[in-house]
């Protein structure tokens, strides 16, 4: 609860200058075949603020999860999971940039609370349109840590009045560490890859994308988010389809990820998520 105020705090701080924005987002979660994970929500609120060649974003994510037992159907301990998250760019200059970012958990239930993620990386800029981005991610767990490399490589164009931009990317993953509470890793290295496609066309936006290959504790939307349970991912799709006013913005999201709950040893867990999107300029 401290630690709540103490980040609206420095939220409300932001706030008062100019070029930033807020954002708001709710979801709600549909698990089909986990053997504890029923239902759930998950709440989201941000900040943005740019001055010169400096950007700070700080977010707030809390999820509540009902559990129960799959085969007794007895009601569990509901999980409830708090991620604050911090990230800085600085610009360099037109073609150059840097960045970092950090992400703390508390989790109510998973060997992977008080965890920590780091991040650094940078993006150079080609030529108009034309862009590439690395980064690095080490998250620090009690009893283990993984390191996370991206690539991602960016194209941007137009047809007629619609502004696009596709996006390549690749992820590897690497766990120095043995055991996840009771659960002994057999996989140390995962190789993920995806591609994203956005588009604009007046005021509406709309995006899709997918991840291909397996993959763990992934770190993703540019080291603001953590996937931080033993929950090995294998299919995953997103679609999203809004319209930006002048200062405010509205965005529909869906998400399918389809993996396996290692310590369960339980095959294709689907995972839906439904989520609107606000976000109002000022």
């Amino acid at each position: 609860m401290k630690k709540s105020i103490i980040f609206f705090f420095l939220l409300s701080v932001i706030s008062y200058a100019n070029n930033s924005s807020i954002s708001y987002e709710y979801g709600v979660k549909d698990y089909k075949n986990s053997m504890t994970k029923k239902d759930g929500n998950v709440k989201t609120v941000g900040i943005s603020h740019k001055v010169s060649n400096h950007k700070i974003d700080l977010s707030y994510q809390g999820d509540n999860v009902i559990r129960e037992h799959s085969l007794s159907k007895v009601n569990l301990k509901s999980l409830d999971v708090e991620k604050y998250s911090i990230k800085y760019n600085y610009k360099i200059n037109d073609s150059f940039a840097l960045k970092t970012s950090y992400i703390k958990i508390i989790d109510n239930l998973a060997p992977t609370d008080q965890g920590k993620v780091y991040g650094l990386g940078g993006t150079y800029q080609f030529s108009k349109g034309l862009s590439t981005s690395l980064s690095a991610y080490k998250s620090d767990y009690k009893d283990f840590d993984v390191k996370q490399y991206d690539f991602a490589i960016s194209k941007g164009f137009k047809i007629k009045d619609i502004k696009l931009k596709a996006t390549a990317l690749a992820k590897k993953i690497d766990i120095d560490g043995k055991t996840y509470g009771n659960y002994v890793f057999k996989d140390k290295d995962y190789f993920t890859t995806g591609i994203k496609f956005a588009a604009s066309y007046q005021s509406y936006v709309a995006g899709v994308g997918a991840f291909f290959g397996k993959r763990i504790f992934t770190v993703l939307d540019d080291g603001t988010k953590v996937q931080h349970h033993a929950m090995q991912q294998d299919k995953t799709y997103m679609l999203s389809f809004g319209k930006k006013f002048k200062n405010f913005d509205i965005i529909a999201k869906y998400s399918f990820q389809n993996g396996k709950e290692l310590p369960e040893n339980r095959d294709d867990v689907d995972t839906k998520v439904m989520a609107l999107s606000l976000m109002y300029k000022f």
